[in-house]
Formats: structure tokens, C-alpha cells, sequence
């Protein structure tokens, strides 16, 4: 088990990048008959949410295939919120540190390798936004690439200051071993988890 389990942010998470140039993705043109109770409720699903019917059905392709065709062999199972910060606040400081290395030096780059075909810093933190969306987490995640590579992450998990321990200490150990070395900062709440790399290469 992979302990990687609204308020101010948005629901359903935004990224902002910031840079000079934008690229369109490739799209085409395909046609699938769907079984007309399953289409009735995408409609109803993308008119709930305010976006196109064309647009919800992409989103669900590229969830599957960037998180739940491989999640369970990663080891991720589905755990309810409530379960998780309930154990992990009875746990000592120095034991969910040591939970968070072990899960770390363990299972990330096994996990990473799996899920994204490679174990670089970018492929990490692809993999952490991609476990973030898809654990329904509210967040926002800001890009630069003027003369520097800096990521802000704000994750609202609202599981208390523990898990916001927990990690934290997770994503250090996943940075150290990546050898991103510097000092990051982590500020942490009851609510929130936030913090910058900046994953320049000199």
C-alpha cells in the first residue's frame, strides 16, 4: 500500500505555465459505437462539469492511460481520506519520517519506471501531478522557463499536519535520490502541503 493518498483552490486542480511559446497536440478523428445508457450519463457528466462531451471523453482516456492502466501494479490500491489521517495521527513524528523514507527508497522508482518509462525529475514530478489529479486533491501547480526551471506546488489534502509531514518527508526522499539536493522548503499546514523546485541544471 502506497500511502500517497475545498475550499480555496480549484476542484479540480490547475496547472499555470509560464512560457513564450504554446503547442497544439496532435488530435484525430475516430469513431466507437457506446452503449447509449453509458452516453446519456457522459453527457450528463460533461454538461455537470460545464465542458464538451469530446473533451470529458479525452480526459478519461488519458486518466486511464497515464494512471489506472498501471496504478494497481504500481501497488496503489483505493483507500478512503478518513482512514488514512485517522491511523496517521496517532503515529510519532519520527516514525511517519521513517514510514515516508522507507515507501520511498523502497517503491518510487519502481513505480515511476512503470508508470512513466523513466526515472528523471521530470518524470517524477509528472508522476506526482498525475497521482495528485487523479486522488481528487484540489492544488496548483505554476511553471517557469525563463532562464530557470522552477515548479510551485500548493496540494490541499486536508488529512491534518501529519500527513502534510508525511509528505513532505516523501517528496524530499524522492528529490534527494534524484539528486536534487538543495534545501527545499516545505510549508506545511493542517490543510496544505507547499513548496518549490527549482530543477535548473547549471
Amino acid at each position: 500500500m502506497h500511502l500517497l493518498t475545498q475550499k480555496f483552490l480549484s476542484t479540480s486542480g490547475e496547472k499555470v505555465q509560464t512560457t513564450s511559446t504554446t503547442t497544439r497536440e496532435k488530435s484525430e478523428s475516430v469513431t466507437f459505437r457506446i452503449n447509449s445508457k453509458l452516453l446519456k450519463n457522459l453527457r450528463r457528466e460533461a454538461v455537470q462539469k460545464d465542458i464538451s462531451t469530446n473533451t470529458l471523453v479525452n480526459k478519461l482516456i488519458k486518466d486511464h492511460l497515464n494512471w489506472h492502466s498501471n496504478a494497481a501494479k504500481a501497488g496503489f490500491i483505493s483507500v478512503r481520506r478518513p482512514f488514512v489521517s485517522k491511523i496517521i495521527k496517532y503515529l510519532p513524528e519520527q516514525e511517519i519520517v521513517s514510514l515516508a523514507e522507507y515507501v520511498a527508497k523502497t517503491t518510487n522508482k519502481d513505480s515511476i519506471l512503470l508508470m512513466k518509462n523513466e526515472y528523471t525529475i521530470k518524470s517524477a514530478l509528472d508522476f506526482l501531478e498525475s497521482w495528485i489529479k487523479l486522488s481528487g486533491y484540489p492544488y496548483r501547480h505554476e511553471g517557469t522557463n525563463n532562464g530557470q526551471n522552477k515548479h510551485s506546488y500548493v496540494i490541499q489534502h486536508d488529512m491534518g499536519m501529519k500527513a502534510s509531514l508525511y509528505l513532505a518527508s516523501l517528496y524530499q526522499f524522492l528529490f534527494d535520490e534524484l539528486g536534487q539536493n538543495k534545501t527545499i522548503e516545505f510549508d506545511k499546514t493542517e490543510h496544505t502541503l507547499a513548496f518549490t523546485i527549482d530543477i535548473t541544471t547549471s
